[in-house]
């Protein structure tokens, strides 16, 4: 065994290994680990120590904080404690003096649970006001799995969502990706909050979310900078494209819908789009040139229908893509051109 005395002998040598390492090495290694993994390395030597706050891109995820094995249904006090551990390590990179360097993209996931938003928010707007934050990628967990949650619960995280946007409104100036889980938007005004607020977003994520039984969302935002949208399983009725000028990339997995779930009005930009959806539950029968109208730009079309059977005919012809890729039918499919009707 190594004697006391041997072992202390070999610790400069071995921070003298490290000291050697330019910055943009050692960073590049703290790039690749999770964030409380890179804080507990500050520990590892005097030339580690100020290097968690020289990232200059910070990802902090609440489900790094939680029990390993990570169980799959997540008890309410497992959620609580991760948030607590997530709100420690975020005032402890956000701390003053140690964080001297601007961050250039912050990545947090976190549960919208309103007792730590309250302490989640003054960080954020601190960090805004003083520029030391340029862009915001902010994802908004449920803390209950989609089939346990109640409308109600839905409808409170929507008004602690917005409790949190408007306690801190700097926070939409630096608003640029925004990912929604389980929030319903009954009670509030969705296209305000979305596009008259968030001024910067350029990605926008729903996953479970609704806006009440069988809605219609309308998005008419010539301002917008919202370029890629994401829908995963949401209760919208149909979704009308009126005005997304910057709008590239559309998917949309999974609806539930009694007419044509999309319409498209002004999308000069539009290029890719990818449908995914089973047997809508009214078999209402509509063609994929019907929906595609209006569309000027798709170059890439994606159609997953899950195995369900699909109408085909040979008299519409995708003259303008590049790329489509049909994932899970039952039909026998022209080589050249085909209409697909969903029923």
């Amino acid at each position: 065994m190594e004697s006391p005395v041997a072992k202390k002998a070999t610790q400069p040598e071995e921070e003298d290994r490290l000291s050697v390492l330019m910055d943009d090495v050692l960073l590049s290694i703290l790039r690749k680990v999770d964030i409380s993994s890179a804080v507990r390395t500050s520990l590892l030597s005097t030339r580690w120590r100020q290097l968690p706050w020289l990232l200059p891109e910070l990802s902090i995820d609440v489900r790094h904080f939680l029990p390993v094995p990570c169980p799959y249904s997540i008890a309410a006090n497992d959620c609580q404690q991760a948030m607590v551990a997530l709100t420690k390590a975020a005032k402890c990179l956000f701390a003053k003096p140690q964080r001297k360097s601007t961050i250039t993209t912050l990545q947090l996931q976190l549960y919208l649970i309103s007792t730590f938003l309250s302490d989640i928010g003054p960080l954020l707007g601190d960090a805004i006001d003083s520029a030391l934050l340029k862009d915001l990628d902010l994802c908004l967990l449920d803390d209950l799995k989609p089939g346990d949650s109640s409308e109600l619960h839905m409808l409170q995280l929507a008004k602690d969502m917005y409790g949190f946007f408007n306690a801190y409104p700097s926070v939409f100036c630096c608003l640029t990706r925004l990912s929604l889980h389980g929030v319903c938007f009954i009670e509030l005004d969705m296209h305000h909050l979305l596009f008259d607020c968030c001024t910067q977003l350029k990605h926008l994520s729903l996953h479970y979310c609704d806006a009440g039984r069988r809605s219609v969302w309308k998005i008419d935002a010539p301002n917008s900078k919202l370029s890629v949208l994401q829908i995963d399983t949401c209760c919208f009725e149909r979704i009308d494209l009126v005005c997304l000028p910057e709008l590239e990339k559309l998917h949309w997995d999974t609806w539930v819908s009694e007419y044509i779930p999309l319409s498209f009005g002004d999308v000069p930009s539009l290029g890719e789009l990818k449908l995914s959806s089973a047997l809508t539950y009214y078999n209402t029968v509509f063609k994929l040139s019907e929906l595609l109208h209006g569309t000027t730009s798709i170059h890439t079309l994606t159609l997953d229908f899950q195995g369900e059977n699909v109408r085909t005919s040979s008299f519409f012809v995708f003259a303008i893509l590049s790329h489509i890729c049909i994932f899970y039918i039952w039909s026998e499919l022209s080589s050249y051109a085909m209409d697909v009707y969903f029923t």
